[in-house]
């Protein structure tokens, strides 16, 4: 995802004229936007978006704090470069879902602490952690901020393309110009679907690497097993029916079959070892 904000950064410089002063311009807002999203405050805003809040019930507290300090604990004593102070949050949300933020946050939703056991609900907060230990979400954030800004440059040249066609269609001596002009915003458009189609299926791809990733932290913590007791009860209650191959390239998490699969040789790997 860093060499895909690296893409982001340049196709940027170049639209604006590929100049010095043009450069400085890209690399100001990037580095002020990067500085914001990696920060606190960032962090801070992405729960609220999310709709993140703390642990406040007796019931919250009592169960799912210890739970989470036991798996938190038992993760730095085999990751001791995890990151510290990481907290648990929790949505108001009944579907199932988990998810982490930043540096220092891990969120589950009200549905999945319906839906699974304490056991499992501790191999999804290891997996959760492995997102964080392996700086998942601060690329995921790097991602975000250069897709939001570049988002905006595509706008301001969409918006600039547009005003000069209809400058040239509301002058009768520019009728040439207005059929160029059309011509460029078509090839323009073209071009920007398939870069963000390409963009798209590679950080998929990476996405889904990222969750074996984040799986395999979890199993080498100590929680595969539960881990895979809850994508077993994931896959019972996921939506059946086939993806279209585009719909598979474009997917941020691999085949639930798949990672079962591969939790349990690693966990076989493991067991054998030991």
């Amino acid at each position: 995802m860093r060499i895909w904000l690296v893409i982001y950064i340049t196709l940027s410089w170049l639209i604006l004229g590929a100049s010095l002063q043009s450069f400085i311009i890209t690399m100001i807002a990037y580095a002020i936007s990067v500085a914001i999203a990696l920060s606190p405050i960032g962090e801070a805003i992405l729960r609220l978006t999310e709709g993140c809040r703390r642990l406040k019930t007796r019931e919250e507290i009592e169960t799912l704090l210890p739970l989470f300090e036991e798996v938190y604990q038992d993760a730095k004593e085999k990751y001791p470069g995890l990151n510290n102070n990481v907290q648990l949050f929790l949505t108001d949300k009944m579907y199932v879902n988990a998810f982490a933020i930043g540096q220092r946050t891990v969120a589950i939703t009200k549905g999945t602490v319906e839906t699974f056991s304490q056991d499992e609900l501790k191999g999804v907060i290891a997996h959760e952690l492995g997102h964080i230990s392996h700086g998942d979400t601060k690329a995921l954030l790097l991602n975000v901020v250069g897709n939001g800004l570049f988002t905006i440059l595509i706008m301001f040249v969409r918006l600039l393309m547009a005003t000069l066609h209809a400058l040239s269609e509301s002058i009768e001596a520019m009728a040439a110009l207005s059929i160029i002009f059309s011509v460029l915003r078509f090839i323009f458009d073209v071009a920007l679907l398939l870069f963000l189609l390409l963009g798209q299926i590679i950080l998929s791809m990476n996405s889904r690497y990222g969750e074996y990733l984040a799986d395999e932290f979890a199993s080498r913590a100590g929680f595969g097993d539960e881990l895979i007791s809850a994508l077993y009860i994931l896959q019972k209650t996921s939506l059946p029916g086939g993806l279209t191959l585009l719909e598979r390239l474009r997917a941020s998490h691999p085949h639930l079959a798949d990672r079962i699969a591969r939790l349990e040789r690693l966990q076989g790997a493991e067991q054998y070892a030991g």
